[in-house]
Order: structure tokens, then sequence, then C-alpha cells
């Protein structure tokens, strides 16, 4: 598996939407790592918010591919495979 999932927090609803808020390891694959709505306790994302516990990479969510893709601040390349990092993620949907 290269996401680790904790949920955090308790579930939060703003009207018809579902939040739901999770600290997220992740072991990074070349190309980016799989990550579905699934893996919050969720059907669909409509939204979501990926914040990197440290400064050192970038990270953005590919909704067609369902994948956290990541790349280096420092020189935009893309993360090594195997690298461990942590993501404070929000979860928007249903």
């Amino acid at each position: 598996m290269s996401v680790n999932v904790t949920l955090t927090g308790p579930t939060e609803y703003a009207g018809a939407m579902l939040f739901r808020h999770a600290d997220v390891e992740v072991t990074y694959e070349t190309g980016g790592v799989d990550f579905r709505a699934s893996d919050l306790n969720m059907n669909r994302f409509q939204n979501i918010i990926l914040t990197p516990v440290s400064d050192t990479y970038a990270v953005r969510y590919d909704f067609d591919a369902e994948e956290i893709h990541a790349t280096t601040i420092a020189d935009g390349s893309e993360v090594s495979a195997s690298t461990t990092f942590d993501l404070r993620v929000t979860g928007i949907g249903r």
C-alpha cells in the first residue's frame, strides 16, 4: 500500500457536502500514487485539499487518474520512488 490514512477529527457537513479530514503518509511511486475517495470512506470527491506537512514538496491531485502527484520545490522534478512524506488531506464530496 502506498498510502497510510488516519482519519482525524469529526466528519463535518456543509449542507449536502461531506468534509472528511485525514493525516496521510505517502510512499511515492513513479508517476503518481493511487488515492481514491474510498480511502477517506467517501463515495466521490467534489474537491480535495492536499497540504504537505513539510515545505519540501508540491503536491496536486489528478481527478481523472485518481492519483496524487508530487514534485520537489527545489527544482520541480518528480519526487523519487519510495520517498515517504506526510500530507494533511481534506476530502470534500459525498
